[in-house]
């Protein structure tokens, strides 16, 4: 099955590339909505502090990837908001089960790790 997951990620890597359209960044309130939308970064606020960014696994599995933004736990993302509306998020997002899903996310792209 690991062969599977290393080829899926490859044939993404070679077809959808850095040319994709970004995903857009979506400020939440409190709380993510219940149904969330492919090619969308999620940033929930709640009493002025980024508590988590959270997708779907770009690579396809309908997964929901949460990221915590509150540097006082760990693990711990940063995220940079660009004027352009789009956002980065440091370091890379690498799901260790499942997918195995292993990216960065900059400027609303996903960019595959090898």
């Amino acid at each position: 099955m690991k062969w599977f997951q290393t080829a899926w990620h490859w044939l993404l890597r070679l077809f959808v590339g850095r040319k994709a359209k970004p995903y857009r960044t979506v400020i939440v309130n409190e709380a993510l909505p219940a149904q969330l939308v492919a090619n969308t970064l999620y940033v929930v606020e709640d009493d002025g502090f980024l508590e988590q960014a959270a997708m779907l696994c770009p690579c396809g599995c309908k997964r929901i990837l949460h990221m915590n933004l509150l540097p006082d736990d760990r693990p711990c993302w940063q995220l940079t908001q660009h004027p352009d509306g789009t956002a980065t998020l440091h370091p890379s997002v690498w799901r260790k089960k499942d997918c195995g899903s292993h990216f960065w996310f900059r400027r609303g792209q996903v960019i595959w790790c090898e």
